[in-house]
C-alpha cells in the first residue's frame, strides 16, 4: 500500500508543473472554441458532399501516379 502512495505522490509532482501551463493555455483555447463551432456547422454538408467524390477520386490517384512512373521512365530511355 505505501508502494502505491509512493507512486501517486510521484506522478502528482510530475503533473502538478504541467496543469500549472496547461491551465494559462485553455483560456487561450477557450474563446478560439466559440469560433470554430459555427465553422463545424458549415463544414459537416460540405463533407457528406465530399465523402462521394473521395471515392470516385482514390482510384484515379492511383491511375494518375502510373501514369507518372511511366512517363519517369519513359523519360529515362529517352534521355539515353
Amino acid at each position: 500500500m505505501g508502494e502505491i502512495k509512493g507512486i501517486r505522490k510521484q506522478l502528482n509532482s510530475e503533473v502538478e508543473p504541467l496543469n500549472s501551463e496547461v491551465k494559462p493555455l485553455n483560456s487561450e483555447v477557450a474563446p478560439l472554441n466559440s469560433e470554430v463551432e459555427p465553422l463545424n456547422s458549415e463544414v459537416a454538408p460540405l463533407n457528406s458532399e465530399g465523402e462521394p467524390l473521395n471515392s470516385k477520386v482514390a482510384p484515379l490517384n492511383s491511375k494518375v501516379e502510373f501514369l507518372r512512373l511511366k512517363y519517369e521512365s519513359l523519360q529515362m530511355i529517352n534521355d539515353q
